[in-house]
């Protein structure tokens, strides 16, 4: 058997050419590292067709095409090895999550990459993940540095390099053309293929967030909310002295089918069922994760239209609140408010931290409670509090409630989903739903406690669904027109106290009508600051859920496109 230091020189015995070293690594890539893309390719096609050979003929060109020419360009000289080890590390990483978890690496999942704190990024480390890396990537870098590569004069070089990026651009075009019609197709028809080719389009994907967030530097804050203002006096209570509080609770990775009220065959919200509270059925989010997700939903940008850039470097929600003299408050058990809760009073994870609730550095939602009722019954004016949850967050579901809500077993107590059965991932998943339903009865519960201090409202929304292996996809962030409806569609449920509702003039019954109809993160804004009385240039009463819902009013002064002041 061969020793380590024998395999060494046998492999650097002979120097080869750079061509030679970069079409061998670009090889081992293709074939190697894009499982996920030839699998998907060959299930759309018709293998015993000839012409359906050629199409992956000109598949194969293409890619190879693309990687020799990028290492080419890029990898001269002393960088050509520290280059090629970086796509052979970067095509292994992203080759097992596309086969394991069927993720794609467009640019919001690059940006949810960036903004995943470490104890998120942890969760998706397993042994499997890195036997893998090891395998497919730290090996092959391995070998390629033991590899020599014969020098030559830089001319020489250049000149060899042209003609072999030539050729193969050459004889790729060719074999594309000879299949265009066959390959426009399948690839038009199909277009989430493309975006499994590796490690291209992960690589265009980091090239275009690095371009957006470029412009995003340039780019002048936007004090789109400055006109925002009150329509009645802020500090005026009701008359019993009653100021009002509006608690949004923005769960994460909970989708609108494992509900029991909306449908769900288990009963995963029985403490919900026990309040009077308006469940509407229908509603979309804007995008299938937290990262533009959050940014959306607060920001006034509707999903057509949505520019994440543009969010957040614009006032939003929060800020139009603030300055129309409401008392804001954003209490975090999520890692990070994406940017949303910038500029208004934060409670985070430290604040918030009590070791009943926390381990490994995450807490139950439970925690939100932690000096809640200190800020409450010190206020001096209407608010609105936000609760980031921690939710559904995936995917190690198993770690997000407590141990008395293991209701659903056996349970998959692993953050490689993959490897479990379906119906351990349903029954950890809906587990997360029954501490969500324990959560906000909890909140609505508390509220109820706080009825003769002030009068409240709570308002639940979810950033995003989930994937729990249906289609062979796991967890989110598919690209919107490719996201099934459970990463796109979310729970969104309305509890308010009576002194709430006559305080705002609410027809319950009219609200339970709105039940059916299909609403959006897109009417979150316009519904709050409708509800707190809140103008703006920006506010659209059609968008705002409660707006025909307020009766026994009188409109006396129209603000431009803005909320109509009322009597």
């Amino acid at each position: 058997m061969l020793s380590l230091r024998q395999f060494k020189d046998i492999i650097g015995r002979r120097a080869i050419s750079s061509n030679l070293f970069i079409a061998l690594s670009v090889l081992f890539i293709i074939l190697v590292d894009n499982h996920a893309f030839w699998s998907s390719l060959l299930a759309v096609i018709d293998i015993t067709n000839p012409q359906m050979i050629l199409l992956l003929v000109a598949s194969f060109c293409i890619i190879f095409s693309v990687c020799f020419t990028f290492l080419v360009l890029f990898g001269s000289g002393r960088l050509l090895k520290p280059l090629t080890a970086f796509l052979l590390i970067t095509a292994s990483i992203t080759a097992y999550y596309m086969d394991a978890y069927g993720i794609f690496f467009d640019d919001v999942m690059i940006l949810n990459i960036i903004e995943t704190n470490v104890h998120e990024a942890m969760e998706l480390f397993d042994l499997k993940m890195l036997l893998h890396v090891l395998i497919t990537g730290v090996l092959p870098v391995v070998i390629l540095y033991q590899v020599k590569i014969n020098p030559r004069p830089f001319a020489k070089e250049f000149y060899a390099r042209m003609i072999a990026v030539s050729g193969i651009l050459m004889v790729s075009g060719v074999i594309v053309y000879s299949s265009y019609k066959d390959f426009s197709f399948v690839f038009r028809e199909n277009r989430e293929i493309g975006f499994l080719v590796n490690p291209v389009y992960p690589l265009r994907s980091v090239y275009r967030l690095a371009a957006k967030e470029i412009r995003k530097s340039n780019r002048k804050f936007a004090a789109v909310f400055s006109d925002a203002h009150r329509v009645q006096p802020v500090s005026a209570p009701d008359n019993n002295g009653r100021h009002n509080l509006f608690v949004i609770v923005v769960g994460e990775t909970a989708r609108a089918q494992n509900f029991h009220v909306n449908g769900y065959k288990r009963n995963t919200t029985p403490e919900l069922e026990k309040h009077n509270i308006i469940n509407f059925k229908n509603v979309s989010a804007c995008g299938t994760a937290t990262a533009i997700s959050l940014p959306c939903m607060f920001s006034g940008l509707e999903h057509d239209d949505f520019d994440n850039n543009e969010a957040r470097t614009r006032q939003n929600l929060l800020d139009a609140l603030n300055i129309a003299g409401l008392q804001v408050l954003w209490r975090e058990n999520n890692p990070d408010c994406k940017g949303v809760c910038d500029r208004v009073a934060t409670d985070n994870y430290d604040a918030l931290h009590m070791d009943a609730f926390c381990e490994n550095g995450q807490c139950f939602d439970d925690v939100l409670f932690n000096g809640l009722d200190e800020y409450i019954n010190s206020l001096s004016r209407d608010a609105v509090i936000v609760l980031h949850t921690q939710g559904s967050h995936g995917p190690a579901y198993y770690r997000r409630y407590p141990e008395a809500f293991r209701r659903y077993l056996p349970e998959c107590r692993s953050s490689t989903v993959q490897d479990c059965s379906d119906i351990e991932v349903t029954n950890a998943y809906d587990n997360t739903i029954v501490y969500t339903d324990y959560f906000l009865a909890k909140v609505i519960d508390y509220l109820k406690q706080k009825s003769g201090e002030v009068n409240s409202a709570m308002l639940y929304i979810s950033d995003h669904g989930e994937s729990l292996g249906e289609y062979g996809v796991y967890l989110h962030g598919l690209p919107y027109f490719l996201a099934p409806e459970y990463q796109k569609k979310v729970p969104m449920i309305f509890w308010a106290s009576t002194g709430f509702m006559d305080n705002k003039q609410l027809d319950s019954g009219c609200l339970q009508a709105k039940a059916d109809e299909a609403l959006s993160h897109d009417n979150l804004l316009h519904s709050v600051m409708g509800i707190m009385d809140v103008s703006s240039q920006l506010y659209k009463a059609d968008l705002d859920v409660f707006d025909s819902c307020r009766y026994t009013t009188k409109v006396v002064k129209s603000s431009g496109n803005g909320l109509q002041d009322k009597i």
